[in-house]
């Protein structure tokens, strides 16, 4: 999944096999235990009020690019100055190329919807390095204490044991089952080896194995295929070949055991949505975005600069994607129809990813107007559609969706599209929502019996904190009770109210508290109970009151 984003950024900044070694440092930027993890890598996006970004990243749906400004915000310029020494490439390449790679990176390390727990999230930065999945994973003995703790340094300390040009795995695997193993070291009276240098062709492995081959010691088998899954990382991670079907056969001295491993990695690339950004600060422009083509582009960059003067417009952040999918039809002809009305626009921002306006700030009173009768069938967010509207729009793709749908995870999807809303201070079900209800039932009740959904409540923060997790907890009740009503079995359903706790986005804002108000639906046993959870506004369209 990582070959992709690799592949991705040599073509758009050039990189060549620097990609690799930025992806490396981003990673360990990631994982870094010492500002708290992945957990903690997050949670600098919503200190620098990008939490909604970084949630797409997360989330189902179409990544949010990231500008060169909002990662200096984010990094700061020494930190990215320091990645641009360590991986050598100049300020700017690096800065774009790591606004590029994150919400990538971050996409393919949350295929379920949710933040990983730390050994989840080793096991897939361990899976990458290793190029062959499971497999890898199985040799490397990730469950083992010793393999964790070479993965981990893997993933924290990669700016150390791993260079540009030549990687080095350092230290000793620290304990296998209960006796001690030091590479490089005598075992009992087993003795092996391994060399501490590794330049992309020479793996060095001593396999002198005491004569006595009716031991029953665990070392004499399990020692040559830690050491195989080495080797296994370390040539796939130097070497950078193309994806091919391999066979590497080891031969141990004693005990003649024989391992293959197969691998065929074939990646896909992954396509993502067009999308485009301008910013305006002070009455200069900073556009950013994915667009499928050169002339797109061109196009927008044109437009702009007629518009504002080549001198007030930076479109360092905007990039052709061979992968971005046109934008939604009538796109180009709508804006440009709109773009008098942003003549005189100062300070605000306006962003489209695919079929949907997902930003749009401070734009003057005649361009929201445009807006809503140029785009009327896209999204749009709160501040243009208002809370009906957005109600309207997101129930309408609900239903669709459901109309679809054949398993519990499906309508989970569909349901967390939905939105709900209930009268201030009230829990019952208003009638113009029964269509969603409904056409979910039908699918529920196809189900296998030990399907269980859990219904979540969720309120905003204003109010009293018991009151509003007593109130989360009765809407989320009227919501199971019209699906039993609808035929779906009790046992199928739970409901739970979490108030205020589980807070989505600012509650400082009008928008913010919008989206905290809301049900949610997760499948927690059954048909997809490994599946990712999407976090969507599903409940009231006033305070909780």
């Amino acid at each position: 999944m990582f070959d992709s984003i690799i592949k991705e950024a040599q073509e758009k900044f050039n990189l060549g096999d620097k990609a690799g070694g930025l992806l490396s440092t981003l990673l360990a930027l990631m994982t870094n235990k010492t500002d708290g993890g992945f957990n903690g890598f997050l949670e600098r996006f919503r200190e620098a009020g990008l939490g909604d970004v970084a949630s797409s990243w997360v989330n189902a749906g179409a990544n949010t690019p990231l500008s060169n400004e909002q990662v200096e915000s984010v990094f700061g310029e020494e930190t990215l100055e320091d990645i641009a020494d360590e991986v050598e490439l100049d300020y700017d390449t690096t800065t774009s190329a790591t606004a590029f790679m994150t919400p990538h990176i971050v996409d393919n390390l949350t295929p379920d919807g949710v933040v990983p727990s730390e050994g989840d999230l080793l096991s897939r930065i361990s899976g990458f390095l290793g190029g062959i999945g499971g497999a890898a994973v199985g040799t490397l003995g990730i469950a083992g204490a010793a393999a964790s703790d070479t993965v981990d340094r893997i993933g924290t300390a990669t700016s150390e044991t791993i260079d540009v040009g030549e990687r080095r795995i350092a230290e000793n695997l620290d304990m296998v089952d209960a006796g001690a193993v030091a590479v490089g070291d005598k075992v009992d009276a087993d003795t092996v080896a391994i060399s501490d240098k590794v330049d992309g062709t020479l793996y060095s492995v001593g396999d002198t194995v005491d004569g006595d081959s009716g031991g029953d010691s665990i070392l004499k088998w399990l020692i040559p295929l830690l050491l195989l899954g080495l080797v296994v990382v370390l040539g796939f991670w130097f070497c950078r070949k193309e994806p091919t079907p391999t066979v590497t056969n080891v031969n141990t001295n004693t005990n003649k055991v024989n391992i293959n491993t197969n691998t065929n990695a074939n990646v896909t690339a992954k396509t993502v949505d067009s999308s485009f950004s301008i910013k305006a600060e002070n009455g200069k422009y900073l556009i950013s975005g994915a667009v499928p083509d050169e002339a797109t582009k061109k196009q927008i960059m044109d437009a702009l600069t007629a518009q504002y003067g080549a001198g007030n417009v930076n479109f360092d952040g905007l990039k052709v994607d061979a992968t971005a999918k046109p934008f939604g039809a009538g796109w180009w002809d709508n804006f440009s129809k709109m773009l008098p009305n942003l003549k005189d626009w100062k300070t605000g921002e306006l962003s489209f990813v695919g079929n949907a306006i997902t930003v749009a700030s401070g734009l003057p009173q005649a361009a929201i107007d445009q807006i809503k009768s140029l785009f009327g069938g896209w999204k749009m967010p709160l501040s243009i559609a208002g809370e009906s509207g957005a109600t309207k729009q997101a129930n309408e793709e609900a239903l669709k969706e459901l109309g679809e749908a054949k398993t519990a995870q499906q309508v989970v999807d569909a349901l967390n599209i939905s939105i709900i809303q209930f009268d201030s201070g009230k829990s019952n079900v208003k009638p113009e929502f029964q269509p969603i209800l409904q056409k979910a039932a039908e699918v529920l009740k196809a189900q296998t019996a030990n399907t269980i959904i859990e219904i979540g409540g969720h309120t905003d923060n204003v109010g009293n904190k018991d009151s509003n997790l007593k109130l989360s907890q009765a809407r989320a009740d009227s919501v199971k009770n019209e699906l039993v009503k609808l035929g779906v079995g009790d046992k199928m359903l739970a409901a739970k109210g979490y108030g205020d706790t589980v807070e989505k986005g600012d509650n400082a804002t009008k928008e913010g508290q919008f989206a905290n108000r809301r049900i949610e639906y997760k499948v927690v046993a059954g048909d997809g109970s490994l599946t990712k959870t999407v976090t969507t506004n599903t409940n009231t369209a006033t305070a909780n009151k």
